[in-house]
């Protein structure tokens, strides 16, 4: 009876549906009672004033990312106006999607049970409120989703005749993960290392060297597509390449210096919970010449790659660490499914162990935080910015402008359902003095309704400040923000313009 009571908790325990249905429910816990993120608030305007103003990326709203992420928020306002549940949902599936490819990708390589190992260390990762996982709808969702599915296919792909269709095919995935974060170009490299080790013995040196021109191929038409919603709003590629790439040289880009840079980088590597992923490493020293495996070199030249990717900007946001969870979740996996196999012989001893060993992950990985601290805080605390927000629209028409200003407040504007009269909408790149003239003469040329100036300390300089004493009064005050309204006689000459 105790075999049979063992062996079902372990069938139970590797069964991918439960992992999945575990993940889904943690998910679920930790997401949904979040009122819309700093990040969402921005995409959801951008994606507001694209579909219901005709005011396109990269030319009406600054932002340092590629378009996908706004593209599914221009989506998610056609279809439900104002929110951000639906694209939240998404990244919810984008999740139980990727852990469900993790798995494959593990049994693929080293059997069912690395596989689960595998698929169990991401998805419960991927919820830590460290990595930010109650925002699933964070760009690196998405981007990790695409990227494991092109080495999925690639694995499909290098045992297959019509190979090349495949490689295509995961070209066309990485693009998809570019479309959503420029720094995929990292997992890029660090999949076509994949893809040249792996295929080895496999391919030729001369079709590994046109494997990797296919990749490059797919890449391009997954980009071209989501290209074409920008082009026909009339971005034009200079405008595309200077809003989504050229802009990651700006200071609001990259970390402000190297110490800064630095200080994060042992912080973060040093002093977090990533500490629980170094010990699964040291699991190398019971499996002899299994680094010399094809696989194992691959994934540790695309965790290589992940890695200099996340710590690229020398911010060391959690969702950018996101980046690296993947292939960190497979070699973890991997190593422990064949520690497990390579050292125990008999099969109820390898049940019992595996058991004991996957509910400790779970202990080990659950999202503690989240769930007793963050959750109750969340659901006893309301948001202001909806209030803010709602407040401004109905004390305001359609046509005016409102400007919020500070790094904090874009649900604030994505609820008022007002423009913003400048493409710095909010102060994350105003960071040199080209900016502030810019935005200065934005707000001459269309002197908002109100100013909202944010209570968290934020350098602007004298002469926005003197813009905002010259031609705004004080309203009132709600939640974090100074609310401002536009003088009286600034409305007489306002009139007299139009």
């Amino acid at each position: 009876m105790k075999r049979n009571n063992r062996q079902s908790l372990f069938d139970i325990l590797t069964n991918p549906l439960f992992i999945l249905l575990s993940i889904l429910i943690l998910l679920l816990l930790t997401s949904l009672h979040y009122p819309m993120s700093n990040d969402e608030g921005m995409w959801s305007y951008i994606g507001r004033i694209w579909t219901w103003n005709r005011i396109p990326p990269y030319i009406g709203a600054m932002e340092n990312k590629t378009p996908g992420i706004m593209e599914l928020f221009a989506i998610s306002n056609i279809l439900f106006g104002v929110n951000y549940i639906f694209v939240r949902v998404l990244g919810i599936i984008a999740v139980l999607l990727t852990s469900m490819i993790i798995y494959l990708i593990g049994k693929k390589l080293s059997g069912h049970l690395a596989g689960i190992f595998s698929m169990l260390i991401f998805g419960f990762t991927m919820i830590w409120g460290f990595l930010d996982g109650q925002f699933p709808s964070q760009v690196e969702t998405f981007m990790v989703l695409f990227s494991s599915l092109a080495i999925y296919i690639i694995i499909i792909g290098v045992e297959n005749q019509k190979w090349k269709r495949w490689i295509l095919l995961a070209g066309f995935m990485i693009g998809l993960a570019i479309t959503f974060k420029q720094i995929a170009i990292f997992s890029f490299l660090g999949i076509a290392a994949f893809f040249i080790v792996y295929s080895a013995g496999r391919l030729t040196l001369k079709k590994r060297a046109a494997g990797l021109i296919i990749l490059a191929l797919g890449i391009m038409v997954s980009t071209f597509i989501f290209l074409i919603p920008l082009f026909a709003s009339g971005v034009s590629i200079k405008d595309y390449i200077e809003g989504a790439w050229l802009i990651l040289r700006h200071e609001g880009s990259r970390a402000p210096t190297t110490g800064f840079h630095v200080r994060n980088f042992f912080n973060t590597w040093g002093n977090t919970r990533l500490v629980v992923f170094y010990p699964f490493f040291a699991l190398f020293l019971f499996l002899p010449g299994f680094i010399k495996n094809r696989y194992v070199i691959g994934l540790l030249l695309w965790l290589l790659f992940d890695f200099i990717g996340v710590n690229a900007s020398g911010y060391y946001y959690g969702h950018q660490i996101r980046q690296i969870v993947p292939s960190l979740s497979l070699i973890a996996g991997i190593l422990t499914g064949n520690v497990l196999l390579k050292n125990i012989n008999d099969e109820a001893l390898l049940q019992k162990y595996a058991s004991g060993l996957i509910i400790f992950i779970i202990i080990m990985l659950l999202p503690l935080q989240s769930l007793f601290l963050e959750i109750p805080q969340s659901l006893m605390r309301k948001s202001n910015y909806t209030e803010i927000g709602r407040w401004l629209k109905n004390n305001s028409k359609k046509d005016d402008y409102i400007y919020v200003g500070g790094i904090d407040g874009n649900p604030i504007l994505a609820y008022s359902e007002r423009v913003s009269p400048s493409k710095y909408f909010n102060y994350v790149f105003l960071r040199s003095d080209k900016d502030r003239e810019i935005l200065l003469n934005d707000l001459n040329a269309k002197k908002p309704l109100y100013f909202l100036k944010s209570k968290n300390p934020f350098e602007v300089g004298d002469k926005l400040d003197g813009f905002l004493k010259n031609n705004f009064t004080f309203n009132c005050s709600k939640g974090n923000f100074d609310i401002y309204k536009r003088n009286a006689e600034t409305e007489i000459i306002r009139a007299k313009s139009d």
